[in-house]
């Protein structure tokens, strides 16, 4: 597919996704900025450039055009230079590269960042597309490196009866999600993805190389704190899950909604959502005036389940109860969209349930309803991500949060996106103002106030301390990176 579906098309396909867009890219924008690399610096890096571990991309070749593909059009990066790694001891290389030469430094696995964080203007690119193995080492544990993607994982697990929770798009890659936590249709059941790891190779900010234990204060920040803050994680070691043999999905519509009636939706959502047994997911999906309800199970039928399904059958327009496919058919759908757009996607914030929102919801109501171009979409979670033996060993944050919002932009090349992207700030102004505090680090908003606190909550003070000893170069540095 290319750049050719409607904009109707591309809504209806993120509806449906029910978490979230999934934007992997076919080719490198053509908006990309000129930045020139200094003569002086040149000269000196050329003798670097060689190596059996890592190649060294310099600008305008075919190969830094492709490993440097965006994702998100709204946000190209021109990286000096593109460090394509081999195995680990080409990271540790590249970061000695950076030090010695003096450039910043970003990570990509799978490049989903919402603000582009997996690559940097002026800087080196540490490209870890390379790494992409996976294998089972026993019959649960399995080893997986950071550019493994999700459809490849499970195309590789499924088949084995093997499970790790994660996300739904397809082409995200492990790393990234994993490092930011990492949630999805079988979080409440099992926990995070983050909650499945055992350990870890990691090459720190000083091109060191460490190997993790379940002990170490490191891989308790990696759980949630560590995605391209103060290192590179170069391998894996996960638990996996028993596969479920089955998965269904139910949808429900409503149209031409009003603030009442979509308010009547949101409150029956939260008070029914809140009673699914651990083996649902349930997504509000809100696209202008139309309501999209997703709602999945892998589990048996029970009775909170029925409840839901028959009061938003009566509270609907069009409702569509799927039936149980096998599990790898069933997930395929959910993979996304396989070609670049323009977006601007965020955390709206965790909630408790409909009391978070109450005294905001009339005003982001508003704007949402006023005119089309803006998605609002709340998840569930709950369930095992808030176990407390979890939560003892990550530094994720928001274990005790049921929910979690996402607010989507999208737009064509040619529509001028000013008057979206307004609306879009002044809802996240006032949830802020209102007490929505709490955000997910894998969706940021480079505009959110206090985003230190808003992703890492209490933990920003002892990640801070880890960032001074792994990282005291400062090496990794973008707008929302942990700060020594």
């Amino acid at each position: 597919m290319h750049q050719t579906k409607s904009r109707r098309d591309i809504l209806k396909l993120i509806a449906l996704s029910g978490l979230g867009l999934c934007i992997p890219s076919c080719k490198f924008s053509s908006e990309k900025k000129k930045i020139k690399q200094p003569k002086d610096t040149i000269a000196v890096l050329e003798k670097e450039l060689v190596s059996n571990n890592v190649v060294y991309l310099q600008k305008e070749t075919q190969d830094f055009i492709k490993y440097n593909q965006g994702f998100n059009l709204r946000t190209p990066k021109n990286p000096a230079y593109i460090a394509l790694c081999k195995n680990t001891k080409g990271v540790s290389e590249a970061i000695k590269f950076a030090i010695k030469n003096k450039l910043k430094v970003a990570v990509k696995s799978g490049g989903h960042s919402f603000e582009g964080f997996s690559s940097i203007d002026n800087g080196l690119q540490i490209n870890l597309s390379l790494l992409n193995n996976v294998s089972l080492q026993t019959n649960t544990n399995l080893i997986a490196e950071p550019a493994c993607l999700l459809r490849d994982l499970y195309d590789y697990l499924l088949p084995k009866q093997r499970l790790l929770p994660a996300g739904s798009c397809g082409s995200v890659g492990l790393g990234g999600l994993t490092l930011g936590g990492g949630y999805g249709f079988f979080s409440r059941k099992y926990g995070l993805t983050c909650d499945h790891i055992v350990k870890v190779t990691f090459v720190d900010g000083k091109g060191n190389i460490h190997q993790t234990t379940q002990k170490d204060t490191l891989l308790w920040a990696l759980k949630g704190g560590g995605n391209g803050n103060f290192g590179v994680v170069t391998k894996f070691e996960f638990i996996t899950q028993k596969a479920p043999k089955t998965f269904t999905s139910y949808r429900f519509k409503a149209y031409k909604l009003d603030k009442n009636r979509t308010k009547i939706l949101l409150r029956k959502y939260f008070e029914l959502s809140k009673e699914l047994p651990n083996t649902c997911f349930a997504a509000f999906v809100l696209n202008y005036k139309t309501l999209t309800l997703l709602i999945t199970n892998y589990g048996e039928k029970n009775t909170s389940l029925e409840k839901m399904l028959t009061v938003f059958k009566k509270l609907t327009d069009k409702t569509r109860l799927g039936k149980p496919k096998k599990l790898a058919q069933a997930l395929y759908p959910f993979y996304g969209i396989q070609y670049p757009i323009y977006f601007k996607n965020a955390s709206a914030g965790y909630y408790q349930g409909y009391e978070t929102i109450e005294t905001s919801i009339d005003e982001v109501l508003e704007l949402l309803l006023k005119k089309r171009g803006l998605i609002y979409q709340i998840n569930t979670l709950g369930g095992n991500i808030a176990n407390k033996n979890f939560e003892v060993k990550s530094c994720y944050p928001h274990r005790n949060q049921p929910f979690l919002s996402e607010l989507q932009a999208y737009w064509k090349k040619d529509k001028n996106p000013l008057d979206v992207l307004e609306r879009f700030a002044k809802i996240q102004e006032v949830f802020y103002k209102n007490g929505v505090d709490k955000q997910y680090r894998n969706y940021p908003n480079i505009d959110f106030k206090n985003w230190e606190t808003a992703y890492f909550g209490k933990n920003y003070k002892v990640l801070k301390m880890l960032k001074q000893q792994y990282d005291p170069y400062n090496l990794f540095s973008n707008k929302q990176t942990i700060k020594a």
